[in-house]
């Protein structure tokens, strides 16, 4: 029996890359928030309402993860990340600066809440082939 197979290094190297830029952006947009308005309880309050859709979000991505195919979802989630960030370079200076912002990092954490339980649910299957 093979340690790693090849599914699993792909899987493997795609989430590193997906997950460390996701949480990079995620990191990024409240603190460029905070450089272009200098309140940091405003800072704050965007973060903590972003983050709550993770939260909420987390056990049914569980759910779904467990009845459709795991890397479809992987794949739309990941899309949709692009989506919203494309959007959000287009937008800049366009539109109002906290709400652009705060839609964003609500997205983004949700689709994060999603994202999660799906890659903790293909790793053990991976690994079992």
């Amino acid at each position: 029996m093979k340690l790693f197979n090849r599914n699993f290094i792909m899987v493997l190297i795609g989430q590193i890359i997906s997950l460390f830029g996701n949480t990079i952006l995620r990191f990024a947009l409240p603190l460029y928030l905070l450089n272009k308005t200098g309140s940091a309880s405003l800072f704050g309050v965007v973060s903590a309402c972003a983050f709550i859709p993770m939260i909420l979000i987390t056990p049914i991505g569980g759910i779904i993860a467990d009845r459709v195919n795991k890397r479809n979802i992987m794949v739309i989630l990941d899309f949709l990340t692009a989506i919203i960030t494309l959007a959000v370079m287009i937008l800049l200076g366009k539109v109002n600066l906290i709400i652009l912002l705060l839609i964003a990092l609500i997205l983004l954490y949700g689709i994060q809440g999603a994202y999660q339980p799906a890659v903790q649910a293909s790793v053990p299957a991976m690994s079992s082939t």
